[in-house]
């Protein structure tokens, strides 16, 4: 993993990190929050303050109107092939900033810098970048390693308890991918009293089990596809709350999903209905009740839009037990509809 640096020391990294550019081909990516309450922790007094660049937060702004946004800066200010685009924020931010320096001139150096929870253990790292588009999440985007991706936990300490449980959602992901220590460790984790210790431990073993999986399968040909798991029924999810103008982060989108795509693994590979179960109190417990509004036909539609379906159906990752997934699983619309009808359940 060495692209990606573990740190208590962001300043001195990222300034290590930045020793090869001209501060004129330094440019930073930041939203609203993290432009007041990040960048001036990171003291990068020699950037130019017309190469800073700040988009407004929310999944509304994660546009194609943001990225021409960030592009036209950069062209304005004379970003070469050669410069650098450090994108310091959430999975917004990372995401968009990744999709902007892959496309401008054919592709600049970006650094990610995360500073939430979700960021840290999923959107900074893998490669994936992406805009939404025509209601649809991460429509439009591109493979594109980030040259450096610097994780200090230091930005999580302010976070409000959402924001955390935002990244939960993907932390249990991951376990239940690797299964063994690490899932158990994730199921008695508390997030209402962290060790930060421990809990930064967690957060690096999270990482290097996405890692290793990007790394068998960077453009997500085979194996990549688990990391799916809970995405198929949880961008529909959050699409639809999106279109809807209502909250659901992603980390509780994938969550959800995680309780639909459960269910099938219990009713298609064998997944252990008493685990299922486990696991399903875990997520309501930790997670604020969520009553999906759409009909099925709704949501159904939606997955139907999903990247992942190379042919006529709904693909999905499924689990014969934690550390045991299958891909390319096609599912009935009949077994999917019964799939979300264990959303509605209290």
């Amino acid at each position: 993993m060495e692209n990606i640096i573990f740190t208590s020391d962001i300043r001195t990294v990222l300034n290590d990190c930045l020793q090869g550019f001209k501060p004129e081909d330094i440019f930073i990516l930041t939203d609203h929050n993290t432009a007041q309450y990040c960048l001036p922790f990171l003291n990068l007094t020699r950037i130019k303050e017309t190469h800073r660049i700040s988009i407004q937060e929310g999944e509304a702004h994660k546009s194609l109107e943001s990225a021409a946004y960030i592009w036209k800066v950069l062209s304005d200010q004379g970003a070469r092939r050669n410069s650098v685009l450090v994108n310091i924020g959430g999975g917004l931010v990372t995401d968009i900033g990744g999709f902007a320096a892959s496309c401008f001139k054919r592709g600049i150096k970006c650094v990610n810098i995360p500073t939430t929870l979700l960021a840290q253990v999923d959107a900074s790292v893998g490669g994936k970048t992406g805009i939404n588009f025509n209601g649809l999440k991460n429509e439009i985007g591109t493979f594109a390693l980030p040259s450096k991706v610097i994780i200090d936990s230091c930005f999580l300490k302010t976070l409000p308890y959402t924001q955390l449980l935002s990244g939960c959602g993907e932390m249990l992901k991951h376990a239940l991918l690797a299964g063994g220590k690490h899932f158990k460790k994730i199921l008695q984790l508390d997030l209402t009293h962290i060790d930060w210790v421990n809990f930064s431990s967690l957060i690096q073993e999270s990482v290097e089990i996405k890692y290793a999986v990007v790394q068998s399968d960077p453009k997500e040909a085979g194996i990549r596809k688990a990391l799916n798991f809970g995405h198929t029924a949880g961008h529909a999810l959050e699409s639809a709350a999106i279109s809807s103008g209502r909250e659901l982060s992603h980390g509780a989108a994938v969550a959800y999903g995680m309780i639909a795509e459960l269910y099938l693994s219990v009713r298609k590979m064998g997944f252990n209905s008493a685990l299922y179960e486990k696991i399903v109190r875990f997520i309501r417990n930790i997670y604020p009740e969520y009553m999906v509004s759409e009909d099925d036909s709704t949501l159904y539609e939606l997955m139907l839009h999903d990247k992942k379906n190379d042919r006529e159906g709904v693909n999905f990752t499924l689990l014969q037990e934690p550390g045991a997934f299958s891909i390319d699983n096609y599912c009935s619309r009949e077994e999917i509809e019964q799939a979300l009808q264990a959303l509605k359940q209290k």
